[in-house]
């Protein structure tokens, strides 16, 4: 998977998902009537921010890493554009809350994104439950290994505690493909399901403990971000769809990736998998410039900018999700910073 290459190359990184706007159980749908993006430039009053931004319309989404290799100002969600629906916090982020205050007041919502691995059983070695004192195992549990009947209850509540009630973040990515299974979640079916309804008990359209709301008064968003690595990991979908607020499919067509997509004619198998109405586009921005111009793959930039360009007409013309970028940080690098991400979102949502 191009996100685990690309953190075992260089490190921890951290990455930001810009998306839906307040909609959740149906999808993204422009309209006629649809309120602009009030030109996507920063300083636009907050009041029309946030009419365009709970407004039906095609999301954008994209990931900010600081994982050192974007500038700073890159990855930090006080600049991105105002127009931009989620940014997500991936393996690392900005670590000043002002400034995610900042942009949660132009209606931008903040997710942090999980590796499925990152998730431990009730009861496993890891979990802070079993340190409490009077805290007991059934006889015989094992601690150190999960099994085909594990529930992640405890994960799932400490996260959205954590990350919801006291970070007062918008929602959970979780990153499901065939490498990001591990640790306590074993990369069986029967896992990967008790994690989903574990997850969906606090995030998503369907939670009943999500008793905090974010930023913009909704449930805390559920985002099932996936390269499609097939057996059980797509079908997960299926099991779970009504739980999820947004599918981020990773579309990459340069740099490490899965997906063997070569264009938009590719996406009508993900159509006829996720449905179009809650399908975001991905393009990967590991493959946009670095400040000094330099790229990972000669001709990337050039490449994913178009890509971010195709995907965000083709879910415009064709009513899907919308579209967005993973490394939309370092589309900081462009002139002026985020241009390929401003484009994108002018091409679903013109302004007037």
């Amino acid at each position: 998977m191009n996100r685990i290459k690309h953190i075992a190359a260089t490190g921890i990184g951290a990455a930001l998902a810009i998306g839906c706007l307040g909609l959740f159980t149906t999808g993204c749908k422009k309209k006629e009537t649809t309120p602009t993006n009030n030109g996507n430039n920063n300083g636009t009053p907050a009041n029309n921010l946030l009419t365009y931004k709970n407004s039906q319309h095609p999301i954008f989404v994209g990931f900010l890493v600081g994982d050192g290799n974007d500038p700073a100002a890159g990855y930090n969600p006080a600049n991105v554009p105002d127009s931009v629906d989620y940014v997500e916090f991936f393996a690392g982020r900005d670590t000043v809350q002002a400034d995610w205050r900042t942009a949660q007041a132009k209606g931008t919502k903040i997710v942090a994104c999980h590796f499925i691995s990152d998730a431990y059983f009730d009861g496993s070695a890891k979990d802070p439950a079993t340190k409490v004192a009077g805290y007991v195992n059934p006889p015989g549990f094992d601690q150190l290994h999960a099994t085909s009947t594990s529930t992640y209850y405890h994960w799932a509540k400490d996260i959205y505690t954590k990350e919801i009630v006291n970070e007062k973040l918008d929602g959970i990515d979780l990153d499901i493909e065939s490498g990001t299974f591990g640790g306590d979640v074993m990369r069986t079916a029967a896992n990967g399901d008790s994690l989903m309804v574990a997850v969906a008990k606090y995030y998503g359209p369907k939670c009943t403990e999500c008793t905090v709301m974010n930023s913009a008064g909704k449930k805390p968003v559920f985002f099932y971000d996936t390269d499609g690595s097939g057996g059980f990991e797509s079908t997960m979908f299926g099991h779970h769809k009504d739980n999820y607020d947004y599918v981020l499919f990773q579309s990459y067509t340069t740099g490490s990736h899965y997906w063997n997509g070569k264009d938009t004619t590719s996406f009508t198998s993900l159509i006829a998998t996720y449905g179009k109405d809650k399908l975001v586009f991905l393009v990967n921005g590991d493959s946009f410039i670095y400040p000094d111009g330099k790229e990972d793959q000669a001709g990337g930039d050039a490449k994913a900018t178009a890509d971010l360009v195709n995907f965000a007409t083709y879910a415009k013309n064709n009513n899907c999700g919308g579209a967005g970028a993973y490394r939309m940080s370092r589309d900081y690098n462009h002139k002026p910073p985020f241009a390929a991400s401003k484009n994108a979102i002018q091409i679903m949502n013109p302004a007037k």
